[in-house]
C-alpha cells in the first residue's frame, strides 16, 4: 500500500516538474545577419512579421509569416508565375502574395502551390508591392522556412 502511495506521489512529481518545465523557443536571428535570399535551415529570424503587417514593410528585406490559404500556378501567363496567398485568398486586396517565377520552379523539390498549400511558413525578401498587394519574389526554397 505504502509503495503504491510512493509510486503515485512520484509519478504525480514528474508530470507536474514535466508540465513547468520551459517550452525551447525557435532558433532566431536578426534579419541583418541574414544573405538576401538565403536562410538557414531551421533558422527563424527574429524580426519576422505577420502577414498582415507587410504593407507597412514595403521597400524591406525582412521575414513575412502566416499560412499559405490558396495558391495558383499561372502557367498561361507571362512569366509562368505560381502564387503563394498568406492570410486571404485571391482576389482579396488584403492578402500577401508569395510570387514565384518560372524560371525559379526547377529549384523547389516540387511544386510549390501543391506543397505549401495550408502550412504556415515564414519567406524572407524584398517587400514589394504589385496593385497594392504587398508581396515577396522567391527564387529559392531557402527563402521559406515552414513552422
Amino acid at each position: 500500500m505504502k509503495k503504491a502511495i510512493l509510486i503515485g506521489i512520484a509519478l504525480a512529481l514528474v508530470f507536474v516538474l514535466g508540465a513547468c518545465a520551459p517550452t525551447p523557443e525557435p532558433t532566431t536571428i536578426p534579419p541583418e545577419e541574414i544573405s538576401p535570399g538565403e536562410v538557414p535551415e531551421g533558422i527563424i529570424p527574429s524580426q519576422a512579421i505577420p502577414w498582415d503587417e507587410a504593407k507597412y514593410h514595403i521597400a524591406e528585406r525582412t521575414t513575412v509569416y502566416g499560412a499559405v490559404v490558396d495558391t495558383h500556378w499561372a502557367s498561361g501567363s507571362k512569366g509562368k508565375p505560381t502564387f503563394l496567398n498568406i492570410g486571404k485568398p485571391y482576389p482579396d486586396p488584403d492578402r500577401f502574395t508569395v510570387v514565384i517565377w518560372v524560371d525559379y520552379r526547377a529549384n523547389f523539390p516540387q511544386a510549390p502551390e501543391v506543397y505549401y498549400l495550408g502550412k504556415t511558413i515564414y519567406v524572407t525578401g524584398l517587400i514589394t508591392e504589385y496593385n497594392g498587394i504587398p508581396q515577396i519574389e522567391v527564387k529559392d526554397p531557402s527563402q521559406i522556412q515552414e513552422q
